[in-house]
């Protein structure tokens, strides 16, 4: 009986496990990837989503309401939201009034308590109730508050001619007529002035901004 060698047992090991090998990484290459568990279905980039967000707000603007809410999909999209657009394509109307009533304040949060204030920092700030202009296609609420608005009026009070009138005519009260001040007015009137002291004092008061109208509205501007 034949021998066999025991290189040529060896060597046959050899080729028989490149073989395996072989045969392994061929079947790891043809099977399919598995994740383990199925992924989310794809969806449209975010240029597709704005356009398509772009388009709805296209065909809708034209046919429905001003107070259509158009639906915010995506922030790259050119439908940005209605609170963003610029001052251009919003109407705000002015500060509210609150005629000094704190409560009122308290429960709405904007509007004004004072008018008024010579200084930065007497001036109160508020927020305005604004609204998208017609025709502009916006993401959101069309009505919105918006906006840091100081507290400010004019109706039609110039400091220069009243500081004229008060130093021409201020014995007479004309000044603190123009100012809607009408009691201490005429008690003015009736003094003539304080007899000199009431009209200085006055003076002083207007330059220093411890006078002004009784509304308290701020002086207008030259432009």
């Amino acid at each position: 009986m034949a021998t066999v060698a025991p290189g040529h047992l060896l060597l046959a090991a050899q080729l028989l496990l490149a073989l395996a090998a072989a045969v392994a990484a061929l079947l790891a290459a043809s099977a399919p990837p598995d994740n383990g568990t199925a992924g989310p279905p794809e969806t449209g980039t975010g240029e597709e989503a704005g356009a398509e967000a772009g388009a709805q707000g296209g065909n809708n603007g034209n046919s429905s309401s001003n107070s259509t809410v158009l639906e915010y999909r995506d922030p790259h999209s050119p439908l940005v939201l209605c609170r963003y657009l610029p001052d251009d394509f919003i109407e705000c109307d002015d500060p509210v009034d609150l005629l000094g009533n704190t409560t009122a304040y308290q429960a709405q949060e904007y509007g004004c308590v004072k008018f008024g204030g010579q200084a930065y920092n007497e001036v109160h700030h508020t927020e305005v109730r604004c609204t998208a202009l017609k025709g502009i296609n916006c993401a959101g609420p069309r009505a919105f508050r918006r906006g840091n608005v100081p507290c400010i009026k004019y109706t039609g009070h110039y400091f220069v001619t009243t500081l004229l009138y008060s130093f021409f005519l201020g014995c007479f009260g004309v000044d603190r007529f123009c100012l809607a001040h009408t009691g201490t007015a005429v008690g003015k009137l009736l003094t003539l002035g304080g007899l000199g002291i009431w009209w200085f004092v006055d003076l002083i008061l207007l330059i220093t901004g411890g006078l002004m109208p009784s509304d308290g509205s701020n002086w207008c501007t030259y432009y």
